[in-house]
């Protein structure tokens, strides 16, 4: 499925909310974070939107979504290989 062209700053905003959605759904089935999370068939939805505007950024501006990720499975691999930690530690 393609969609229609839409400009740059109008599919963020869409991610931004997708996202919202997103941690919406969490804190649902967490009863706000009162009960341990589980995946419902809302979050999993929620969660396919996600991809769904990241893939379309990617369409949108042409870049290699693949790429992108092996770029940043590459440098999470090589910051565990030599800080034994994933996070930046800034």
């Amino acid at each position: 499925y393609h969609s229609k062209p839409m400009p740059v700053h109008a599919r963020l905003m869409d991610l931004q909310s997708e996202l919202g959605e997103l941690s919406k759904e969490y804190l649902k089935s967490t009863s706000y974070g009162t009960k341990d999370f589980a995946t419902s068939e809302d979050f999993l939805m929620e969660y396919g939107d996600v991809l769904y505007c990241i893939l379309s950024l990617a369409n949108e501006v042409g870049i290699d979504a693949e790429q992108c990720l092996d770029m940043a499975l590459n440098k999470y691999a090589k910051r565990i290989e030599s800080k034994q930690k994933i996070d930046s530690g800034r």
